[in-house]
């Protein structure tokens, strides 16, 4: 994947955003949203975080006229590693307005660093499907993740952060800002239903 450096005058300063080309249309809603944010808050400082969707990005100084934006490392330990790769946060982003644009529902947020609850069973089938049992509260997305096939004992759940799904279901990200009362079935991260509050299957087909 080829790799691309945009950037934008901000204040008297350089801002350098760094993704995949497929992503340039992303970048550049990302550099439009932190001039934004600094008309209207004032200086973005060194260090500073803004959430953006379902990541937390970071303002580094490079120097007095540079600036980059960071994001968390989601493939490592993003609670202390960041990227300057924008990758992989703005494919998320995107792939989850997607989904909300094709099924019509209202976006819920979710945080990479909220929790599942989910199993070792699901994190390794390919068949698996999701439902929001609740709102997103104290840390806690309201989302379970299981198995399609085969049973899962209560003593087998465990929390897990959304970011874990980057090395086991990373399809399974797409779904997660659909609101309390969905239910998604997906197979090797292939969307094969979304079902609304009433049952109704919202998938596009065809």
């Amino acid at each position: 994947m080829v790799q691309i450096t945009k950037t934008k005058m901000i204040g008297s300063r350089t801002f350098t955003v760094k993704c995949d080309e497929s992503l340039e249309k992303q970048g550049e809603f990302l550099l439009n949203l932190f001039r934004d944010t600094e008309e209207k808050a004032g200086l973005l400082e060194d260090g500073m975080k803004i959430q953006v969707g379902w990541s937390i990005l970071f303002v580094h100084e490079l120097d007095r006229d540079n600036v980059e934006i960071l994001a968390p490392d989601y493939t490592t330990n993003p609670f202390a590693r960041t990227t300057d790769d924008l990758s992989a946060t703005l494919s998320v982003q995107l792939a989850q307005n997607q989904v909300l644009k094709m099924t019509g529902a209202t976006g819920e947020t979710v945080l990479f660093q909220d929790t599942l609850v989910s199993s070792e069973q699901a994190l390794a089938a390919d068949r698996v499907y999701l439902e929001r049992t609740d709102h997103r509260e104290d840390g806690r997305s309201g989302w379970y993740l299981g198995p399609v096939e085969g049973q899962v004992e209560q003593e087998d759940l465990r929390l897990y952060y959304v970011f874990q799904l980057f090395n086991t279901h990373p399809g399974v990200l797409k779904m997660l800002l659909l609101p309390k009362g969905y239910v998604a079935v997906l197979n090797d991260g292939d969307v094969e239903a979304v079902l609304d509050p009433e049952d109704r299957n919202v998938w596009p087909t065809g």
